[in-house]
């Protein structure tokens, strides 16, 4: 039923025009057609997307969007009829879970809260175990290594092999990789962890059982590879989203004012629009009032000395964000469009919440009035929306 016609990009790397889903999240390649009746999910921080068979049978995290039949889109699992999901499974699947290998004591048993998927191939199972037996028990070479994490990180964009990884011994031993001499091992480590940590509530408790969030923000600080960093901060923002915990121990061991010191230290602009997305969901009650609706950034029990540290560092990134855009003369950088918007973004957010500590300058103000589409160019309209958003927000128009 598929379309034969293959899509080729500038590498020469061909792949299907339509998209062929499995029972475990792909990547949604540039130009492929998304079929009805798939789960898709949207990762915020590289814009990714990536999608697999629809499963009434399992449950999907909240940021899972439905395609159905008829193509329209749902955000619930629950709004589409069970009848229009194919329950079938393979006698391979259930002989899997009769002679599960998971009841071997070197894997974790999945918390009984979490209803497994019976769907998921056998041969992912075994190559999941196979991945993590390798990582805890053998020496590889660097190859081997980075084949391994890439398998592992195919997988772990399943929930249940997420929650599996961070039960087990595996987390503990790709945490280790992240003191590899080799960059690529570390990005690749680092990578592993973010989408294992990806909505999925039981990984995140995992890491701040084993005090992640502030060994990996000891990492950053002294990391110079670019990849390297970004990857860091995009397992620091699987940890964070939607966890009240975690966003606590950031502000513990003041990862806002470390994150800003690494902003100016590494003046590349996608880090930095990685670092505008962070702060702006830090800072955005939407991100976890959701679930945890009575979560104040700053606890009963903090003093004013704390808050108004709290503040300062707020104020740093507003600073930060506005200097980024504009030279001495309050010319524009050559930062692309994407960049500006996360900027913006963060600016708007910080002027919203806190703005007494997100002051207009001088230069931003001039840069600001200079932003007019004057070509009237389409595909520029979500940004000037937003310039025109933050100009209103200053009083300038």
């Amino acid at each position: 039923e598929y379309s034969t016609k293959n899509i080729c990009n500038k590498e020469g790397h061909c792949y299907p025009k339509v998209f062929i889903a499995t029972n475990y999240f792909q990547e949604i390649l540039e130009g492929q057609e998304i079929p009805a009746g798939l789960h898709v999910k949207i990762d915020f921080d590289s814009g990714k997307k990536y999608a697999k068979l629809l499963d009434h049978n399992n449950n999907e995290p909240t940021d899972i969007i439905i395609v159905d039949k008829d193509g329209s889109i749902h955000s619930d699992p629950a709004q589409i009829e069970s009848s229009e999901v194919d329950t079938n499974q393979d006698a391979e699947v259930r002989i899997h879970h009769e002679d599960s290998l998971e009841t071997n004591s070197s894997f974790p048993v999945i918390p009984s809260e979490h209803k497994e998927n019976f769907r998921i191939p056998h041969s992912d199972n075994l190559l999941f175990e196979e991945c993590v037996f390798k990582l805890t028990t053998t020496s590889q070479s660097l190859h081997d290594i980075i084949s391994t994490l890439d398998s592992l990180e195919d997988l772990v964009h399943e929930l249940e092999f997420g929650i599996k990884l961070a039960k087990g011994n595996g987390l503990i031993s790709i945490v280790k990789l992240l003191d590899n001499d080799s960059n690529e091992v570390k990005e690749k480590a680092a990578l592993v962890i973010g989408t294992t940590m990806q909505n999925n509530p039981s990984a995140q408790d995992e890491a701040l059982k084993l005090d992640l969030i502030p060994y990996l923000l000891d990492l950053l600080s002294s990391e110079t590879d670019i990849k390297v960093s970004s990857r860091l901060l995009y397992a620091l923002s699987s940890m964070v989203r939607g966890k009240k915990e975690s966003i606590q121990s950031i502000k513990d061991n003041q990862g806002l004012s470390r994150l800003a010191v690494v902003y100016q230290e590494l003046e590349n602009n996608e880090f930095r629009a990685k670092c505008a997305l962070f702060v702006t969901y830090f800072i955005d009650p939407n991100m976890f009032n959701i679930v945890h609706k009575k979560f104040n950034l700053f606890d009963q029990h903090h003093h004013g000395d704390i808050i108004t540290s709290f503040e300062n560092t707020i104020e740093t990134w507003c600073n930060l964000f506005q200097d980024t855009l504009f030279d001495d003369m309050g010319n524009d950088k050559e930062i692309d469009i994407d960049t500006r918007e996360k900027l913006l973004s963060g600016i708007s957010m910080i002027k919203s919440h806190y703005s007494r500590q997100c002051p207009l300058h001088t230069g931003f103000k001039h840069w600001l009035l200079n932003q007019i589409n004057f070509d009237n160019d389409e595909y520029l309209e979500d940004y000037f929306r937003l310039v025109n958003q933050v100009k209103i927000q200053y009083g300038l128009i």
